[in-house]
């Protein structure tokens, strides 16, 4: 656990984060710009973070850990949606830099371990190398229909388009 001071550092840097970025895109903001809003040096950025790619994997790690409260990945299969509509600014962003989303990548692997548990019951045949190609097939899938979705500006509601896509899962291991 950080003391009170990386706590306070680390809260101002990402609040300045979604102070700029509420006026230009993520991959347009810089270190220089983070640290003169947060009243920071750069020293100090880089004693908190690798680099400013290294800060957006944070702040989309606390927006999981933030949203999910304890709450197991997957039993919700709704919530990492509405997660990402309720930040869907950040996200947009984020997804069109190509970072990859911890908690698209959580909530999918513990979704497809599920759907694998059940295939493996249903089928004695179970094919672990069909199945691996299959589950890269699918989550990459959702990550771009989650990019477009976030593009277009989320023209749907967060259910609706979780409802999609569960679906499109869904059909793909009947």
């Amino acid at each position: 656990m950080a003391d009170r001071r990386t706590e306070y550092t680390r809260r101002v840097i990402r609040e300045s984060v979604f102070k700029l970025h509420k006026k230009k895109a993520l991959a347009d903001i810089t270190v220089k710009e983070i640290c003169e809003d947060a009243d920071v040096n750069r020293a100090t950025f880089y004693r908190n973070y690798i680099d400013i790619f290294d800060l957006y994997e944070k702040i989309e790690e606390d927006l999981t850990t933030e949203a999910l409260k304890g709450e197991e990945p997957g039993k919700n299969r709704f919530r990492i949606f509405e997660i990402i509509y309720k930040h869907k600014s950040f996200y947009r962003d984020y997804f069109e830099m190509r970072l990859s989303s911890t908690l698209l990548r959580t909530t999918v692997k513990v979704l497809m371990e599920q759907i694998k548990e059940l295939l493996k019951k249903r089928d004695n045949a179970f094919d672990e190398t069909h199945f691996e190609i299959s589950f890269q097939y699918s989550y990459n899938g959702i990550v771009g229909a989650t990019r477009d979705w976030l593009v277009k500006g989320c023209p749907m509601e967060a259910k609706e388009f979780a409802d999609m896509v569960y679906g499109f899962v869904a059909k793909q291991y009947r």
